[in-house]
């Protein structure tokens, strides 16, 4: 697991890469504060909508408050990004939906045991680290 913060941007950016390399054409992301669905992307027959998630803010965030996101926030995170992922759902029935967050041993403590029950709603995880490798739970 990485000791590295990733932000929400680095994160989008990371898989990004990521998806690239495994066949999908990214249609749109979203970077900063800018609304949207983070990362829509399809390959063959698949699209998939992502909901990307940090470790702490952007810089430049203008609600920036801590180095990084306490448990809390993280667990907050979390349920919005369930909350959007399930609406995006019933919207997109034929479309694969997911919530990535980056591979941070705070993030996983916090949440780490609840992604197996995401998954029981149909909805992807990727843990994204530092260097760009993506590990994906289904």
């Amino acid at each position: 697991m990485d000791e590295v913060k990733l932000t929400e941007d680095e994160t989008v950016k990371y898989l990004l890469k990521y998806l690239e390399s495994q066949e999908w054409k990214i249609i749109s992301y979203c970077l900063g504060q800018k609304r949207g669905y983070d990362i829509v992307a399809e390959r063959e027959n698949e699209r998939i909508i992502i909901e990307v998630k940090g470790a702490k803010a952007n810089d430049y965030s203008p609600t920036k408050r801590r180095k990084y996101f306490d448990s809390g926030q993280i667990k907050d995170h979390l349920g919005k990004a369930i909350v959007k992922s399930m609406e995006t759902q019933n919207s997109f029935p034929n479309y694969k939906i997911g919530i990535a967050h980056p591979d941070d041993p705070y993030i996983r403590k916090t949440i780490g045991n609840l992604i197996k029950n995401v998954n029981k709603l149909g909805i992807i995880h990727f843990w994204v680290k530092s260097k760009g490798k993506v590990i994906v739970e289904e």
